[in-house]
């Protein structure tokens, strides 16, 4: 039996972006993000929720072909601007995870890289766009930290607390973390299997299967000016070295 397996994509913003020449994962402009929409509709691979991507790799459903779950992180306001519409036109979920300390506000940490913040959806707007049940919200903890590099109390706050604050200003299950800065290690991801999360995406490159941590999982990154062919490369080749990066659950190791 094939092990079930589901290519991650990661973008964050998304919008009408020129010349942008660093942190290019930063950046999708919003032609290609509506190539790459097309694309997967047209060539009909499976897009999940990242809940039922979860339960996939569980084994708890089955899926059929490719499988594919969309992710943004930090939750701009660009997002509901540019990709929602396309998100809705061709009907495929995704999961956009947001700073629940800085709803409404500005994705500030951007000065540390030397690039310009911009504006965070407010909880009005993601309840909004919350409401025809095609976007889930995940945390991105309070303030957007380098997660292992703060003390544990703080660290286990921001996991913690993240999850509540959002849960009560959505009214909905946040069951989905992403690592700031995709900094996470052991301690990182324990907290968030205690706090109750059914997965954790970081940066590390390649597909989610069954034998990664749902805690842990790997995405795909696209980028500012990646059109199709590079949407379709990312998805077939770029499968990751499970043996390098990823944590493990005790029973997977032992197995």
């Amino acid at each position: 039996m094939t092990m079930p397996s589901v290519s991650i994509l990661m973008y964050h913003q998304v919008g009408e972006f020129s010349d942008v020449k660093r942190l290019k994962a930063n950046y999708c402009h919003v032609r290609h993000f509506a190539a790459h929409m097309a694309f997967l509709r047209m060539a009909r691979y499976q897009v999940v929720s990242l809940d039922t991507a979860v339960k996939a790799l569980k084994g708890e459903v089955e899926l059929s072909g490719h499988a594919v779950a969309i992710t943004f992180d930090d939750g701009y306001e660009n997002f509901y601007q540019y990709a929602y519409p396309i998100l809705q036109r061709y009907q495929l979920p995704a999961t956009v995870y947001a700073v629940a300390g800085l709803l409404g506000q500005s994705s500030d940490w951007l000065y540390e890289d030397k690039l310009t913040p911009a504006p965070l959806m407010s909880v009005e707007r993601m309840r909004e766009v919350q409401h025809n049940g095609l976007i889930e919200f995940g945390s991105h903890a309070i303030t957007h930290p380098r997660l292992t590099q703060i003390s544990t109390a703080a660290m286990q706050d921001e996991v913690v607390r993240s999850k509540q604050l959002l849960e009560d200003a959505l009214q909905r299950p946040v069951d989905h973390i992403c690592y700031p800065y995709g900094d996470h290690n052991e301690a990182v991801v324990d907290a968030a299997r205690a706090a109750g999360y059914a997965s954790g995406t970081t940066i590390v490159k390649g597909i989610a299967t069954a034998a990664h941590d749902p805690l842990a999982l790997p995405r795909k990154a696209m980028s500012f000016n990646e059109g199709r062919y590079r949407l379709w490369r990312n998805l077939h080749f770029k499968n990751g070295d499970l043996a390098k990066n990823i944590v493990l659950q005790p029973c997977q190791e032992s197995a």
